[in-house]
């Protein structure tokens, strides 16, 4: 079995995407079009019959935003305990500078059914994960760097 060449494939693939993007009528139209239909042909508009090489471009991978993932982690939480996901709103989400492993984020109830509460999180290789959740003192057991927590602005009582 003898392998077609890249050009070929480029070539192939440029005439049935030309085939595929060309209007109805064009496909339906008498055999012979007229020259300014020829001239507007996606096929002799195309990079190949131009004469300049077609150029792959990779498909990007869209990912959700850190804010997205972590707002995702607080809602799925099990800390949450009784409150609805879609009863809270996730807000000032913030990850350090200074451990970028560490994040807060403020829960804000939209429903008044409970307080306003820091979340601290941490990523890891399954992504982040809600680590602590509450109204005071969140991270001071958990974070051992105070610079981690005086930037994240977690309020500790000294001990």
């Amino acid at each position: 079995m003898i392998r077609p060449t890249v050009p070929q494939l480029f070539f192939a693939a440029t005439a049935v995407a030309a085939v595929i993007a060309m209007p109805t009528d064009a496909l339906t139209a008498s055999s012979s079009p007229s020259p300014a239909s020829v001239a507007d042909s996606p096929i002799i508009n195309s990079p190949v019959a131009m004469g300049t090489p077609a150029t792959a471009v990779p498909i990007r991978q869209v990912r959700p935003s850190t804010d997205e993932q972590i707002a995702r982690a607080v809602r799925t939480s099990p800390l949450l305990g009784e409150v609805q996901p879609d009863s809270i709103r996730v807000t000032d989400i913030h990850v350090s500078t200074i451990d970028p492993t560490v994040a807060v984020a403020r829960i804000i109830p939209t429903g008044g059914e409970t307080d306003p509460a820091t979340v601290l999180l941490r990523h890891g290789g399954n992504g982040w994960t809600v680590v602590e959740l509450g109204t005071a003192e969140v991270g001071c057991d958990k974070l051992d760097n105070p610079a981690v927590r005086d930037e994240l602005g977690l309020i500790c009582e000294p001990s």
